[in-house]
């Protein structure tokens, strides 16, 4: 068995924040796992949402800095996005995502401007998305933000927004920071972080690294379980991955919130049998690779702590959790 974090080679997945008109990032990433059969799952069973009453359009300049927007602009949706960003789609669709709208500013001897804002429905999905690649926590635009150099990336409400050129001048610089705010300006919404995330322990938290998803295959992209859902996350599940420790002594929390009690108990005993039959009876065991691991169930929580250096540190996290989970529920 296959377990404690390490991924079978053939499911590596490196996901990053990116922009996803392929000018920076996306040029040094590699999909290897099998980009058709995985998007065409995720149409199948991510529920599609109606596309929003508000123009995209109505939330971007017509000129920035003395850039000037360029050609109609794209438009693109769950059945075609994968034709515009080529092996990155399935983190938009698996998200909930119905539509993005991709708008060209070009001023004379200067990179081009390309922003993207992406329907994300809700601020959950928005915030999701955002989640995968954070590396900072910064709050400079919308609800977070990613300052790259010759890109900015933020989210706000159920939208996700991308800035970026292809390099970046003196002029260029300020050009972005200023498209930033104006969007951030243009965006009335506020969107509420999902519940969920109020029962993660603070102390020994790597803020940056809490990662909200529903979907099963991200959570494999982080921290390695199985290749099958038998936790079965899905859209109608929250559930939120976050590192603690020392950087060199990193051990994950995972929490899983289910419809019912009957589903969170059925995901722990499907962990017991398949993942780590020796937890029987137990809170805590170590595993062949010398590190702790721990499993708890709740009311309708799921809590899993992996790659802990100690007994100590599973019991305190799990306490800790249902600590703040149990106050509420």
């Amino acid at each position: 068995m296959t377990r404690a974090g390490k991924m079978p080679r053939h499911y590596v997945i490196y996901l990053v924040q990116q922009p996803l008109a392929n000018l920076i990032l996306m040029k040094k990433r590699v999909y290897p796992f099998r980009r058709f059969s995985i998007l065409i799952f995720i149409l199948l069973f991510i529920p599609i949402m109606p596309a929003s009453t508000q123009n995209l359009s109505d939330y971007l300049p017509k000129t920035i800095s003395e850039w000037k927007a360029t050609g109609p602009d794209k438009f693109y949706y769950p059945e075609n996005l994968y034709e515009y960003i080529n092996g990155g789609a399935e983190l938009f669709i698996s998200y909930g995502f119905n539509q993005v709208i991709s708008r060209t500013y070009k001023r004379s001897g200067q990179p081009d401007i390309l922003v993207e804002i992406f329907n994300m429905v809700e601020a959950k999905n928005a915030f999701g998305v955002y989640s995968q690649g954070r590396e900072k926590i910064d709050s400079t635009y919308g609800q977070g933000s990613q300052i790259y150099h010759g890109a900015i990336l933020f989210w706000k409400g159920p939208y996700y927004i991308s800035i970026v050129t292809d390099s970046e001048t003196t002029q260029s610089k300020p050009a972005i920071i200023k498209m930033a705010k104006k969007i951030d300006k243009a965006i009335k919404v506020q969107g509420t972080l999902p519940e969920i995330l109020n029962w993660i322990p603070e102390e020994e938290l790597a803020p940056e690294s809490i990662f909200y998803f529903y979907h099963y295959i991200w959570l494999n992209a982080l921290y390695y379980i199985s290749d099958d859902n038998f936790l079965n996350i899905n859209d109608k599940t929250d559930a939120v991955l976050a590192k603690f420790g020392p950087s060199d002594e990193r051990y994950f929390l995972l929490l899983v919130r289910y419809e019912n009690e009957k589903k969170s108990r059925n995901a722990y005993q499907n962990f017991l049998k398949q993942y780590a039959p020796e937890l029987e009876g137990r809170s805590a065991v170590k595993l062949e690779d010398g590190k702790w691991t721990g499993c708890r169930v709740e009311l309708n929580l799921l809590v899993c702590v992996f790659n802990a250096t100690s007994e100590i540190n599973v019991d305190l996290l799990l306490k800790k959790v249902f600590d703040k989970y149990l106050l509420i529920n």
